[in-house]
């Protein structure tokens, strides 16, 4: 995880980076007209793409943040705080468990997993690409994965506006500090397991409870 490679790794991931933005802006023009099934189709296809330039690159899984050297361990805390995490909110929230498991799916593959395999995964990886200092590095990603919800969120606030980084700013800022959290923990466990299922619980709770 996060080693140095060559040049073409980062410029590819910013080929990739702009192309993602830019799917997630028609995303929120779809949105716009309430196009959800649209939506689904770009979010998707950006992430079967980013899927496809490591499979294609690297003819194997790592630098999309899976490992073999950690792999059981992780997946039993992993295991471990989803389940906690699902307890918790069935115990105080008033939605059946049928919403809620539909919830959790929604929050662990829609929405953690894709983000944690491309930007802990896939962007950070290739990133280093770059010959820069490792945390200049981790500093860009931490920008790409926080100004990569502005061009569909403008939409779902109704403010597409510059004056939407202004109101956006705590989460901008929020964001920024989980990328450098998720990392770290993706660094130490040489995989993004467990930060999926932070990044999931994380999520879920704060938006069921």
């Amino acid at each position: 995880m996060y080693k140095s490679k060559k040049k073409s790794y980062g410029i590819i991931i910013i080929i990739y980076y702009c192309i993602y933005c830019l799917g997630l802006f028609l995303a929120g023009i779809l949105y716009q007209k309430g196009f959800t099934f649209g939506i689904n189709i770009i979010y998707c296809s950006l992430f079967v793409v980013g899927v496809l330039i490591a499979l294609i690159k690297d003819r194997n899984i790592y630098n999309l943040g899976f490992g073999k050297e950690k792999l059981q361990i992780n997946l039993i805390i992993s295991l471990l705080i989803v389940v906690i995490t699902f307890i918790v909110i069935w115990v105080f929230s008033a939605l059946t468990f049928n919403k809620l498991l539909k919830q959790m799916l929604y929050y662990f593959f829609y929405i953690a997993a894709i983000e944690e395999i491309l930007f802990r995964g896939l962007i950070q990886n290739y990133l280093f690409g770059f010959k820069l200092n490792k945390y200049m590095i981790f500093i860009i990603g931490a920008l790409l994965f926080s100004f990569m919800h502005i061009p569909f969120q403008m939409f779902v606030h109704n403010n597409v506006s510059l004056h939407y980084l202004v109101e956006a700013l705590p989460n901008l800022i929020e964001t920024f500090i989980a990328h450098f959290v998720y990392c770290f923990i993706a660094y130490k466990r040489k995989d993004i397991t467990i930060s999926i299922a932070l990044h999931y619980a994380y999520n879920f709770l704060g938006v069921i409870i």
